[in-house]
């Protein structure tokens, strides 16, 4: 009884400050059902929801569903679907986990609705008109199940070190993000902000395995696939997933 009353007193002092907290997932890829990772992501962040609910903040709980990409446009193929009614099958399931999970959240958001495309499309521009995104060519060694590319030296006997599947030699027309420009500034503030990237292990192994060796410029469309948001200004190119997926943790705040 005590612990209730105290726990009572604790919500209501921080009641009165209304702390915000903001809690995602990652968006589950659309390219099959779900499996048990996304489900035991789902749960914990749904208890970490709930905990801060009830001390007190005003939380904002989001997940949702990552549905472009070469790889589910190849897998509707396989089905005898079009992009479309396949990401919206797969999609429906996932609610219906997540449901069955009895999880709270506040959003759902698919990167198919029309909203969050027309805030892609226009963080696209932004980036383009600062100067951050300039045209290229990509020449590389590509996955097509993890949607990657990869150096000879990442390879694992030869095979992409992520999946162990083939890899494929892919050259095309590009739009590249100068994450290169952003390396000290990014260096500086996590060096600052320690907390920024938890645990300790996972923020030594961001600064000193990719920032510190000489972050690379990202490719940020394609031309090989049409199922994604169309660049505005260049209808041949797609947005890929650093742009597109990454931005739904923002495009409906």
């Amino acid at each position: 009884m005590k612990g209730l009353v105290a726990l009572e007193a604790q919500i209501n002092n921080v009641n009165n400050k209304q702390k915000k907290y903001y809690i995602t997932t990652a968006i589950t890829y659309t390219s099959s059902k779900p499996h048990i990772g996304n489900t035991y992501e789902i749960v914990l962040a749904d208890a970490i929801a709930r905990y801060k609910r009830l001390t007190g903040h005003d939380v904002y709980f989001q997940t949702g569903t990552d549905e472009h990409g070469q790889k589910i446009q190849e897998k509707a193929e396989l089905n005898g679907k079009n992009s479309q009614e396949y990401v919206d099958e797969i999609a429906l399931e996932v609610r219906r986990i997540w449901d069955i999970m009895n999880t709270d959240y506040d959003r759902f958001v698919r990167t198919t609705n029309p909203a969050h495309k027309e805030m892609v499309a226009k963080i696209f521009i932004k980036l383009y008109e600062q100067g951050d995104i300039y045209k290229g060519k990509y020449e590389g060694l590509y996955c097509t199940p993890c949607e990657s590319f990869f150096t000879q030296s990442q390879l694992v006997d030869g095979k992409c070190p992520d999946c162990g599947r083939e890899v494929n030699y892919a050259s095309e027309e590009a739009y590249f993000f100068k994450l290169s420009k952003y390396a000290k500034k990014l260096e500086k503030y996590i060096d600052e902000h320690p907390e920024f990237i938890q645990p300790e292990s996972r923020r030594n192994e961001i600064v000193n395995n990719f920032i510190k060796p000489g972050l690379q410029d990202l490719c940020v469309s394609r031309t090989s696939f049409d199922w994604g948001v169309p660049v505005t200004f260049d209808s041949k190119h797609v947005i890929y997933v650093w742009i597109d997926a990454l931005s739904n943790y923002i495009t409906f705040l």
